[in-house]
């Protein structure tokens, strides 16, 4: 059998309302005062992608004017020996960043961006074995603690194979014949790189979006990177320049 449910005198208890100001005409809407403005001069935050370019636009014209390629590579052994040298700090920091989980979610984006199998590639074809090659101390590669430190050094490598064609194409008409076809360094990913770029600032943007509170982790382990960069090639370059 159904029965009605228990009336009980709390339950007729009318709801809570604001108590009407003076000059508030009887049965008119109460309404809820509106949302604050803005501190005077607030922005709202830029892309992530730019963000980070605007960041370290130093740090990027720095390392740019020390290694000052393409010019900086004059022959064969000039070729392998910075390719040696690429290799000995792409290869641990490619490992740290790939250990993360959160790439397949950010995009269509492999944990391992490939740069150290291109140089191994390239090492292979002029007769080097990658494997006696030093690699750089784990104190030189950035911690990249959390995955968007991770993030930030990913920009620093992908931003830097946008160039790489531009100096192979340089190369090739000076040393072409020396180097042959050890060009997939310099040559880049399979993939259309400016496709994938802007496919790559759309996942930045899209993240720096969801996880505000994550920004500056990204902007950290990107100008973390731009330092190894830098840390590792000064003392190569200067040995170069002697």
């Amino acid at each position: 059998m159904n029965m009605s449910p228990t009336t009980h005198p709390q339950d007729r208890t009318p709801p809570l309302r604001r108590k009407r100001g003076k000059g508030e005409a009887a049965g008119a809407p109460v309404m809820f005062p509106p949302d604050p403005d803005p501190e005077p001069g607030w922005q709202p935050p830029l892309p992530l992608a730019q963000d980070l370019r605007q960041t370290t636009a130093g740090l990027h014209e720095r390392t740019e004017t020390l290694l000052g390629l393409p010019d900086s590579i004059a022959d064969r052994a000039d070729y392998m020996a910075w390719l040696g040298h690429y290799l000995a700090l792409y290869e641990p920091l490619e490992n740290r960043m790939a250990a993360f989980d959160g790439w397949r979610e950010l995009g269509p984006f492999d944990p391992d961006p490939g740069h150290s199998r291109r140089l191994i590639r390239d090492l292979d074809d002029l007769g080097i074995d990658a494997r006696r090659l030093g690699r750089a101390p784990a104190a030189v590669c950035p911690s990249l603690a959390n995955f968007a430190q991770a993030l930030g050094a990913r920009y620093v490598l992908e931003g830097s194979a946008l160039g790489g064609k531009v100096i192979l194409r340089h190369l090739q008409a000076r040393i072409g014949d020396a180097i042959g076809p050890a060009t997939a360094f310099f040559g880049g990913p399979s993939h259309p790189e400016a496709g994938h770029w802007r496919t790559f600032k759309a996942a930045l943007d899209r993240f720096g979006d969801e996880h505000p509170d994550k920004r500056a982790d990204v902007l950290a382990g990107a100008a973390a990177t731009f330092m190894a960069l830098l840390e590792w090639f000064t003392p190569f370059m200067a040995e170069r320049r002697a």
